[in-house]
């Protein structure tokens, strides 16, 4: 039983697009030799193809929430065999997904409306790197959209590195911040000190001499960069 729990935290990656291959590869032989998640892996491949079957160009977050719910109490048997308990907490987690996921469907499907930018403050700060999937929230915003080459940045833009991903940042005359895989990073001040703060993850800084002051915070605490390369990793 616990090992089931521990593969249902697995499966439940697998949902929502985290998991990395070695983690999949370890969930699949569990479920080879388990039907209780293979059945549970099965109905995620149907929640899967639910979610993206719900995604509409400008679709609101909470209209494909609405539909996804509704989806899944039409659908056949292998959705409609989740007790009353699992249709729940799946509603649940799907509310509490729906920004990320349906932000993620509008970011590939087209670029953040034009009036959503015009409403935010420029950093003086430009993508200088990215590989893999790397997503970025505004503020006064759910959703999430692909982060591409040439976008600029805006304070208090959010950053979210998915498996497999690295993002570096050009910040002022030529320094660098590096934010790895499975990362999520704010900017949080940019004009008498840059600050970001890292939720989780880990980032590296490359600063030129002399840089202003330049701060990252964390769950934990501040921390202040007093030389010219540094990391912070957040658990």
């Amino acid at each position: 039983m616990n090992d089931c729990r521990r593969y249902q935290d697995l499966i439940n990656e697998y949902l929502d697009g985290t998991i990395d291959e070695s983690r999949l590869a370890e969930l699949k032989a569990h479920a080879a030799a388990c039907e209780t998640c293979a059945e549970e892996l099965r109905r995620s491949d149907v929640m899967r193809e639910v979610i993206v079957d719900a995604f509409e160009p400008q679709a609101k977050a909470e209209d494909a929430a609405v539909r996804i719910l509704a989806e899944c109490l039409s659908r056949p048997r292998e959705v409609r065999a989740w007790s009353i308990h699992g249709r729940m907490a799946l509603a649940a987690g799907i509310l509490l997904a729906v920004g990320t996921i349906v932000g993620f469907a509008l970011g590939r499907s087209g670029s953040v409306p034009p009036d959503e930018l015009s409403a935010l403050t420029p950093a003086p700060m430009r993508v200088a790197g990215l590989e893999g999937t790397v997503l970025v929230r505004h503020e006064g915003s759910d959703a999430w959209h692909p982060l591409k080459h040439d976008a600029a940045v805006y304070l208090r833009d959010t950053f979210r590195c998915m498996n497999k991903s690295n993002l570096t940042l050009e910040v002022g005359d030529k320094s660098t911040l590096q934010v790895v895989e499975n990362s999520m990073l704010m900017l949080m001040s940019c004009k008498d000190e840059t600050r970001f703060h890292l939720e989780y993850g880990h980032c590296r800084a490359s600063l030129q001499s002399p840089h202003g002051p330049f701060f990252i915070s964390t769950p934990h605490g501040r921390v202040e960069a007093l030389g010219t390369e540094f990391t912070v990793t957040v658990e």
